[in-house]
């Protein structure tokens, strides 16, 4: 499989490496979202580039793997007895890179930091001693987020001030994952982009040979399945009280998104569940989402914006028991086939902002967004409670998104209805793109021919600009 993406974090990574001065990266993600592969794709071929990654154990048995790694960075043998201390190995290795270019990665570096709390404040000396003369790219790798954020980056740690680029590894866009899934159609194509979440290690799980059926019931529904148990082992991992938090989950995976409605739901008080809600959010699973242009959080909601972690609490985990029975084909017919359209309609909205995005990149909007989001709230016109896939806005103008991921073409109902709502909003430049998974009917192509403020955006059409954009 070729290397795919991560164009912007390698090209940053290359105008670092070639400012010849000393550099700090850190590098951060989920587990499994592709952060090794990447910085093995940066180092492949440079000289003087050493790897060392940090393990739950022991200072010593740390040190041996990081002594090794500083050996064959700096060209000495990988046999030389270990350092004793970390501030005699990365003094060995800054003074080692005064007259040279030097990379060293630190992968999971919250283990090393684990094993040896004072291993930050050791390497901010460090760096403070030799930064203005040494030609050293240090890079800092983590899957603990909050780690990450808190005790490397954040203004308390003693690396504050110190790092000179950050990547935040995020999942794969749905046209990333495409290439990963080119024996699919579109259409599976964007299901397997939603149950997995658009990792990439869940991605090379798919067999190319198998259909999509085939695929959820070899990966989700059967006990040896590489995703069975994925979501609650990667909780297991994170978390001291992983019951709780499944609990959580499953709650939001089945329709309870405030606050109250959870704590109800799993037997809590909404007082208790703010630290598991923080915690779930610091690890990218959920959000807490507010209507766009709302000023105060009343109206919050919280959902799971990662799709393999929607699509086990949804499916998986109410069938354990079925599925332990290898009862997973039927798992698959009965309960969760007649059910993915309505999966896939959250998802589709997120592979319409990600469209939406693109298009902000390529400066292919009718107007400056300011900001976009999702909008629900109170019309009192019809007296009822409404939703929009996606508002986006700007200085006196608006842009309204709807999404259909269903297998009739749209039609200008919806587009009627779209318009309605619009009327609850003052500004004077309203803008409609419109997505559909089966394009759209006669009738509404029609009609948005002769209007200059609708776009009308059909799956085939959502791939293809990826496409032409990558190509040119």
């Amino acid at each position: 499989m070729d290397f795919i993406g991560r164009t912007y974090e390698l090209e940053d990574l290359e105008n670092q490496y070639r400012s010849n001065q000393f550099e700090m990266s850190v590098i951060y993600g989920r587990r499994r979202i592709g952060k090794t592969t990447l910085i093995n794709k940066f180092i492949t071929g440079k000289e003087n580039a050493g790897y060392a990654i940090g393990i739950e154990s022991s200072l010593s048995l740390n040190l041996e793997i990081l002594s090794k790694a500083i050996y064959q960075a700096t060209g000495f043998p990988a046999q030389l007895p270990s350092f004793k201390t970390l501030p005699e190995a990365f003094t060995f290795l800054f003074e080692a890179s005064t007259n040279k270019r030097i990379i060293f990665v630190i992968d999971e570096y919250p283990y090393l930091a684990n094993a040896e709390p004072s291993v930050s404040s050791v390497l901010q000396a460090t760096i403070d001693h030799y930064r203005s003369h040494s030609k050293l790219m240090l890079i800092l790798c983590g899957s603990s987020l909050s780690f990450m954020e808190n005790q490397v980056l954040g203004y308390k740690s003693p690396l504050y001030g110190r790092r000179t680029a950050q990547y935040k590894i995020k999942p794969f866009t749905y046209w990333e994952c495409r290439q990963y899934l080119s024996s699919f159609s579109n259409e599976d194509a964007s299901m397997f982009f939603a149950i997995t979440g658009g990792v990439a290690e869940y991605l090379s799980f798919v067999d190319p040979d198998l259909s999509l059926r085939s695929n959820i019931i070899n990966l989700y529904l059967t006990p040896s399945g590489r995703l069975f148990e994925e979501p609650r082992n990667l909780l297991q991992q994170e978390m001291r009280e992983p019951k709780i938090y499944n609990d959580i989950l499953s709650a939001i995976a089945h329709g309870s998104t405030r606050n109250h409605e959870i704590a109800s739901k799993i037997g809590q008080t909404s007082g208790a569940l703010s630290h598991y809600l923080k915690a779930l959010m610091e690890l990218g699973i959920i959000e807490k989402r507010t209507p766009i242009g709302e000023k105060t959080e009343r109206k919050s909601i919280y959902v799971i914006v990662d799709g393999m972690y929607r699509f086990w609490y949804k499916f998986v985990r109410p069938n354990l028991q079925a599925i332990e029975l290898r009862q997973g084909d039927i798992v698959f017919d009965e309960r969760i086939a007649e059910n993915l359209s309505e999966f896939m309609g959250f998802e589709f909205e997120q592979m319409a902002i990600q469209y939406l995005e693109s298009c902000i990149q390529r400066n292919e909007v009718p107007f400056y967004i300011l900001e976009y989001g999702n909008w629900w709230g109170n019309n009192p016109y019809e007296k009822r409670q409404e939703e929009i896939d996606i508002v986006a806005l700007g200085n006196n103008a608006i842009l309204f998104g709807e999404c259909k991921w269903r297998n009739q073409k749209l039609d200008t109902k919806v587009f009627d209805a779209l318009r309605s709502k619009a009327r609850l909003f003052p500004q004077e430049n309203k803008q409609y793109m419109l997505f559909s998974k089966s394009g759209f009917t006669e009738d509404l192509l029609k009609e948005s021919a002769d209007q200059q403020n609708v776009q009308l955006i059909d799956l085939e059409k959502m791939y293809w600009i990826k496409e032409t954009a990558s190509s040119s």
